[in-house]
């Protein structure tokens, strides 16, 4: 009797039920993903000011302001200093006082950014605010995915996680498209008011039972388990393996744990993938797309141009999401890098034959110039614009505008975003959230990098240099990752 009893509970969950359940749980991570898109408009709120700065460099007081290339480069890679400070206070907030409320405090620090950003009367306090955005950007990346990772199915782990790349990418798409109707200064105000928003509704989310687990609040834990899980899961087995992943390192708290070998090999993998992650492009045709359709000297709306580019940001992000969890890390990885090292290969060669190297970042100062120059656009589009029976765009225009569409798209179908995704799955649940800061806090000092030398490397290697040097660090990522790293798809997160 007591056989045919339990026999219900091993029977296949249905599909509906099933569906039913990962809709619930995509809810709680969209939810918790709100930041997100304020994360995202944070990002690219730089292609905003630089075009902004070409045709009115006035505040909300009317004052005038403006920028020396090094101080536009400041602007998109201090966020990243911020973040350093974000990734450690998020290691210790995720493991003291869990991952709800540390998502409510993530927004804080980027409230008072927006804040100061939107009532700047100098380059100083948009620089200022813009330390304090991306505090919040560190904090979001370390409590957000692990919160996400924690919440979602071993099976669609990566989609879960996947679903606040898509809103960090409609959030910069939204700053693009908001930039084309309002000031700089109004994008900043509207990111402010979503972290608001964000404040209000993470509340009302569960805990992570991960979190309830190490804190042996099992109750609580089993609880949330069997909403997430359903009633066709074995949710005490669930209970028993986090608490099993997680005993091995007990007698060592915070970051000391993260000295053993098999943790250490872990961050340095990781650390590898930041690098191929950050020094391929990822973050500087994001942060910089307009600054680098101005240095190709299209002569095209740059406006236009650079949502065009962002939106294949957002489609090979959208397209991840849905293969993610099918054919693996690995995959997204290799077929990621090969199309961004194919297409600054393309890019790159097109410039070299052309006989045309770029002009590189174009300064503020002069950038109204350069725009109303039509010099270089007329070596490029000779014999074919002036005829008129060509009514087709000239190949000058069009095919450096795909390729760095198309490396858009690759970035964000794997190794763009992969890197966020990969580094919760890498350590268990008791110090996840330190293992997972020391690794994006290491990424972060890359970014810095790669966005402060942006303007140095592209006059020093000529802009075709630079994208072939790109292309290399794409192929290296190959082989790196090829080498070094196991597939985690599917595998539990303890």
């Amino acid at each position: 009797m007591e056989a045919s009893v339990e026999e219900p509970m091993q029977t296949k969950e249905p599909k509906n039920a099933r569906r039913i359940r990962y809709a619930k749980q995509c809810f709680i991570v969209l939810t918790a993903g709100l930041v997100s898109i304020s994360s995202g408009m944070i990002q690219l709120w730089p292609n905003v000011l630089a075009s902004h700065l070409v045709e009115s460099n006035t505040t909300i007081f009317g004052n005038e302001i403006s920028f020396l290339p090094w101080q536009l480069d400041l602007v998109a890679s201090v966020t990243q200093i911020g973040s350093l400070v974000g990734f450690l206070t998020a290691g210790y907030l995720v493991s003291r006082v869990g991952r709800r409320w540390s998502l409510v405090i993530t927004a804080i620090p980027g409230v008072f950014g927006a804040l100061l950003i939107t009532l700047a009367v100098n380059n100083y306090m948009i620089i200022i605010g813009r330390f304090l955005d991306g505090i919040t950007n560190g904090m979001m990346n370390v409590a957000l995915f692990i919160y996400a990772a924690e919440i979602s199915d071993p099976k669609i782990r990566g989609s879960m996680c996947m679903l606040s790349h898509i809103l960090m990418q409609s959030g910069g798409l939204m700053a693009i498209a908001l930039g084309v109707i309002m000031s700089w200064y109004y994008v900043a105000l509207i990111c402010g008011c979503i972290l608001v928003v964000h404040c209000l509704l993470v509340p009302t989310l569960k805990e992570s039972p991960s979190f309830l687990a190490i804190k042996n609040r099992d109750d609580e834990a089993l609880d949330i388990l069997r909403k997430l899980r359903g009633s066709y899961a074995d949710v005490k087995e669930e209970l028993a393996y986090l608490h099993q992943q997680n005993q091995n390192n007990s007698k060592r708290k915070g970051f000391g744990v993260l000295l053993k070998k098999e943790h250490l090999k872990k961050i340095a993998l990781m650390s590898g993938i930041f690098f191929v992650h950050n020094f391929c492009g990822t973050q500087i045709l994001r942060v910089n797309a307009t600054r680098q359709l101005q240095g190709l000297g299209l002569d095209l709306d740059q406006k236009l141009t650079t949502i065009l580019v962002i939106v294949l940001f957002f489609l090979g992000n959208f397209f991840m999401t849905i293969v993610l969890d099918k054919l693996g890390r690995r995959r997204c990885f290799f077929a990621s890098l090969t199309l961004v090292a194919v297409s600054y290969i393309t890019l790159a060669s097109f410039m070299i034959s052309t006989g045309n190297n770029g002009t590189g970042p174009v300064p503020v100062e002069s950038a109204i110039n350069e725009t109303e120059s039509s010099g270089f656009n007329a070596t490029l589009t000779e014999g074919v614009s002036e005829s008129p029976a060509s009514s087709s765009m000239p190949v000058g225009e069009w095919l450096p505008l795909l390729c760095l569409m198309v490396a858009g798209f690759g970035h964000a179908m794997g190794i763009g975003p992969l890197v966020w995704v990969l580094s919760p799955e890498m350590f268990p649940t008791n110090i996840r959230s330190q293992g997972t800061g020391i690794c994006t806090m290491i990424g972060s000092l890359q970014t810095f990098a790669v966005l402060q030398l942006y303007s140095l490397m592209s006059t020093s290697l000529t802009p075709a240099g630079l994208y072939l040097f790109f292309a290399g660090v794409s192929i290296f990522g190959i082989i790196f990752i090829y080498f070094f790293l196991k597939e985690t798809s599917g595998s539990r997160v303890g």
